[in-house]
């Protein structure tokens, strides 16, 4: 990255501001608070429904699935466990301080972060079944920024993400119908610390910039499952609107130690964040005992969606947006350690198109992904690859999930 010749001043005004102008700072697909590559998060997909393009509402592989539909428990063995984890990364445009009028970027910033993505245990005693779910579906990290030259630096830094606390009770129905809900609790935080230094002969000037918020909240979400044939299957899930909220601090300091100059500004507030409605639709076919398909259409009501940032309404001129994806699944049988086994092969598409309205911008992707199941223990690992188009910047987007899954016995 390269400082753009702009006065000191203006870079010091722009610092003293608690938020910019909107008007200043259109920055689209990353606004501060967007989940990174995709503003569209529903649950926290396993490697399985990764593979096929993210389905994961009429077909069930993992527990951690009853976070977008609980009806699927009632599919699950007796007793299981499992848990994911994921490398997944970005390239960006427009964000904070970069290529929004003070720092200007040699081609497209990337980041990249590995986590565990979640996991719980799931429970069936008759026709009822249970789980209990963590996950971390949500991740607010950008790259960081270090600039500077002869007595000048400049730095940035966000973090964040989004922590969920899944509990959920499903119940087989008659007519092939299974039906659940869940209670989910969110807690999560994110930080960000802009830092201006310029090193004289006679002083030291720091500005300083740190912003850290804190969120919680509460939803609910509900499914319905209805096994219409041997063959097919449908689904039906829906996740309520609820607002992520939580206390806001700001720290704005000026330093000048040569001269005992510290001058704080700090201020509290609570922000809050209206996160629409969403639900979706699946379908599962089943061709033969080895191959088969899913797919998932899910409808993210963005224009409802509300942000307040210290008091202040942050203008998010959003559409409503349907995220659709599937794939084609093929179970290779074969052996493992004098037993059978098979080897899934996963082929999927995503549509994912973004709720901003000042460029209509997609981001399209492919799946794929294999694995290992055993009569009790399975792993499966899978990838997906998008591009974005629309914006003209051809942002890209790639995910890993590596999902272990135990099927105690009956």
């Amino acid at each position: 990255m390269e400082r753009t010749l702009l006065p000191f001043a203006v870079v010091t005004g722009c610092l003293l501001v608690g938020a910019p102008a909107a008007a200043q700072l259109v920055l689209g697909q990353y606004e501060d608070e967007a989940p990174l590559a995709s503003w569209n998060q529903l649950g926290s997909p396993p490697a399985p429904s990764l593979g096929l393009g993210g389905a994961q509402l009429a077909r069930v592989w993992d527990l951690t699935q009853s976070l977008v539909n609980p009806a699927l428990l009632t599919s699950l063995p007796r007793l299981s466990a499992s848990v994911s984890a994921s490398y997944g990364g970005a390239s960006l445009d427009k964000y904070a301080l970069v290529n929004t009028g003070v720092v200007e970027s040699i081609g497209l910033p990337s980041v990249g972060l590995f986590g565990v993505d979640g996991g719980g245990v799931a429970g069936r005693a008759g026709p009822w079944a249970f789980a209990v779910v963590v996950a971390m579906p949500e991740s607010y990290g950008r790259p960081a920024i270090a600039v500077g030259s002869g007595g000048y630096q400049l730095t940035f830094s966000q973090t964040g993400l989004l922590r969920v606390f899944h509990a959920a009770v499903a119940r087989k129905l008659p007519g092939g119908l299974s039906f659940g809900i869940g209670l989910n609790a969110v807690a999560g935080r994110l930080d960000r610390s802009t830092v201006e230094q310029s090193v004289s002969p006679g002083a030291t000037v720091t500005i300083t910039d740190d912003k850290s918020e804190h969120f919680h909240g509460l939803y609910v979400n509900a499914g319905l499952t209805w096994r219409a044939t041997a063959r097919l299957t449908a689904g039906l899930a829906v996740r309520s609107p609820y607002l992520k909220k939580g206390p806001a601090t700001s720290l704005l300091r000026y330093e000048v130690p040569q001269t005992g100059t510290d001058i704080r500004i700090a201020a509290e507030a609570e922000n809050a964040y209206r996160q629409p409605w969403v639900y979706g639709i699946g379908l599962s076919y089943r061709f033969s005992a080895a191959w088969s398909l899913a797919f998932d259409a899910d409808h993210f009501g963005w224009s409802r969606y509300t942000a307040t940032f210290f008091d202040e309404p942050r203008e998010r001129s959003f559409r409503s947006v349907v995220r659709a994806g599937g794939g084609i699944e093929y179970l290779a049988p074969t052996r493992f350690a004098a037993g059978t086994a098979r080897i899934p092969f996963r082929l999927g598409f995503i549509v994912d198109p973004q709720p901003v309205t000042t460029v209509r911008t997609t981001y399209l992707g492919l799946s794929f992904g294999t694995g290992l199941e055993l009569r009790a223990l399975a792993a499966g690992i899978s990838a997906s690859f998008g591009r974005e188009n629309g914006s003209g910047q051809n942002l890209r987007t790639a995910r890993i999930i590596l999902t272990l899954r135990y099927h105690f016995r009956e």
